[in-house]
């Protein structure tokens, strides 16, 4: 199971690297749920996750990961990944800061039936509102 998982995480990250919408939301189940913990924010279904993915590419065009670190298990992936990337317009509420953002977050993949039922995102919220003054009254 952890190797298939892998492999679903692969194709995953691969779509959202090349912005590739409809791929990466094949790889979601279809009751998936998003969650950014820190802003306490949720999309609920893949219409929902396509606005997520939407938003994220306007807010930070140039948007960019760098894994450091992913564990495989059977019923999930975790990775661990460094965010880079220009905040150019909105994010999720937030007012752009123009600024070039970096910041570590931990994803959780939850996996049933061959398919991501979504991600569970979290980071430092005061490490963001440093480079987002837009985020310091969250």
């Amino acid at each position: 199971m952890a190797q298939a998982n892998y492999k679903l995480w692969i194709e995953h990250a691969r779509a959202e690297n090349r912005r590739e919408l409809e791929r990466l939301v094949a790889t979601l189940h279809e009751d998936c749920e998003y969650e950014v913990v820190p802003l306490g924010r949720r999309w609920r279904g893949k219409d929902e996750v396509r606005e997520f993915y939407r938003g994220l590419w306007r807010g930070i065009p140039n948007v960019r990961l760098t894994l450091l670190n992913r564990v495989d298990a059977d019923d999930c992936i975790v990775e661990e990944s460094e965010v880079f990337g220009r905040m150019e317009g909105p994010l999720f509420n937030v007012e752009p800061s123009g600024a070039d953002l970096r910041y570590r977050v931990v994803i959780f993949f939850p996996v049933r039936d061959g398919l991501f039922t979504g991600e569970r995102v979290y980071f430092d919220l005061a490490e963001f509102a440093r480079q987002v003054p837009g985020a310091r009254s969250l």
